[in-house]
């Protein structure tokens, strides 16, 4: 896939949405050449259906992830992102959004995952990567602080008191400030509260939450009962990537 191509892709899956002037910019800052909006929105629909298979479109002047277009969600999501400053990645690291399922594994992720799996899955590695990834990932459509911990009990993970359960709350809220949303143009809460602006709130448990497309701890689609890491994943990516 040519580099421009890629800017796209990465920075419509960091962000959600993106305008093509900010693809310029951000490209024209990590390249030696220098290009207009213009080129860059010519060389999408040249590219488009490249482009497509990484759940990147265009809607107007934007460049918008599938997910926020199934949702009809990119007037909410522009407004969200309104007035706050945008995450510029290093080259290296923004190209490891490329890979639909790359999330930025905060030091709250870690230690989340350090302690699920010596106290809650009896040291079982996938059990825990499950667990934090489905965590993560319900943060990351702004599902409440109770519909996250639904989740965890739906995975069964075990509390044996209600001094366990509380440590691993106190976690999931720690990890809720540490994830890169969308709606804060990539940032995490607590690096925007650190930046002195108002970070963005969580959906109450009566909002609708977004449905991620399909994740690497689901049932693979293809029915064979494995999870879809382990199944047709690779596969996938790599069609993708033709």
């Amino acid at each position: 896939m040519n580099l421009l191509s890629k800017y796209i892709v990465t920075l419509t899956h960091l962000y959600g949405v993106v305008h093509k002037d900010v693809v310029a910019e951000i490209y024209n800052e990590q390249k030696d050449e220098q290009i207009t909006s213009q080129e860059v929105e010519d060389f999408f629909d040249a590219s488009v259906q490249e482009i497509e298979k990484h759940f990147a479109y265009k809607e107007g002047n934007y460049f918008v992830h599938e997910t926020i277009l199934v949702y009809d969600d990119l007037d909410e999501t522009l407004s969200k992102q309104a007035g706050k400053p945008r995450y510029i990645p290093e080259k290296d690291e923004l190209m490891k959004y490329m890979d639909q399922f790359y999330f930025y594994k905060s030091e709250a992720y870690k230690k989340l995952y350090d302690h699920v799996l010596k106290y809650h899955v009896d040291g079982n590695e996938e059990r825990a990567e499950a667990v934090c990834e489905d965590a993560e990932g319900m943060i990351e459509v702004n599902a409440s602080f109770g519909t996250v911990m639904s989740t965890l009990d739906n995975l069964g993970v075990e509390f044996n008191n209600k001094k366990q359960r509380d440590k691993v709350k106190r976690l999931v809220r720690k990890l809720q400030d540490n994830v890169r949303l969308w709606t804060n143009k990539g940032h995490t809460n607590q690096e925007l509260k650190d930046l002195g602006y108002s970070a963005a709130g969580n959906a109450s448990a009566g909002n609708q939450v977004l449905t991620k497309k399909l994740g690497r701890n689901d049932p693979c689609h293809c029915g064979s009962g494995k999870k879809y890491k382990k199944c047709c994943m690779d596969k996938d990516q790599k069609m993708n990537a033709r």
